[in-house]
């Protein structure tokens, strides 16, 4: 039965191919935790964040089922197209107190990664080459956001500025090597408790994530 609808405590705002859908899935099994299933895009589109408001935002967490913490995953919130500056802005009005998490993969790798993953979900054509796309396009024109998705320094510095300590940052190569470490860093910000691991951390790694 759906719960009281509650805004969240916790948001994963990227990067994209990054291991977001790894981390907010196994975030999602502990016992104190809710995550939201889908990327909600709530702070990063602006007709959903003006005809949802922050009430019809709270309610798709109705089904957190009186879990203490409460969270989604959306790679947008970080890309450097969707305006960081503006989306921290939108999230320290609705949710201040949130914590912030944002987890990181080598450019290049993200960027071919995102490559295939256009590629497969036909918005581009199939051939297409990262170094054609960078030759042919300047990044602040590319609507994909294959380069300036990987713009990190720029996109993570209005998030600091408005969260300072509440913005943690991970690493996607850490993810793979130190999958338990990693989790339990994040379990610790998002302040829960760190004595519940999934069972098979690093295959589940695999089998939610896209590894390309």
């Amino acid at each position: 039965m759906a719960t009281e609808a509650r805004l969240p405590t916790f948001l994963i705002i990227g990067a994209q191919k990054s291991a977001t859908r790894w981390l907010r899935s196994n975030l999602g099994e502990h016992p104190d935790v809710f995550a939201a299933e889908a990327e909600l895009s709530f702070f990063n589109d602006i007709r959903r964040f003006t005809e949802l408001g922050p009430q019809g935002y709270a309610e798709l967490f109705g089904d957190a089922d009186g879990k203490p913490i409460v969270g989604e995953a959306t790679p947008g919130y970080l890309i450097w197209r969707h305006r960081p500056a503006v989306v921290s802005e939108r999230i320290a009005q609705v949710v201040p107190e949130a914590a912030i998490i944002a987890i990181l993969r080598n450019p290049i790798d993200r960027a071919q990664s995102a490559l295939v993953h256009h590629i497969h979900g036909g918005r581009l054509p199939v051939g297409t080459r990262l170094l054609d796309v960078v030759r042919e396009t300047p990044p602040e024109r590319e609507q994909l956001g294959l380069i300036s998705g990987g713009w990190y320094a720029e996109s993570l510095v209005p998030y600091r500025e408005r969260f300072g300590p509440r913005l943690l940052v991970l690493l996607n190569d850490d993810a793979r090597r130190e999958p338990e470490r990693v989790y339990v860093d994040a379990l610790r910000h998002i302040g829960a408790r760190t004595d519940v691991i999934p069972a098979g951390l690093d295959e589940r790694r695999d089998r939610k994530s896209t590894r390309l």
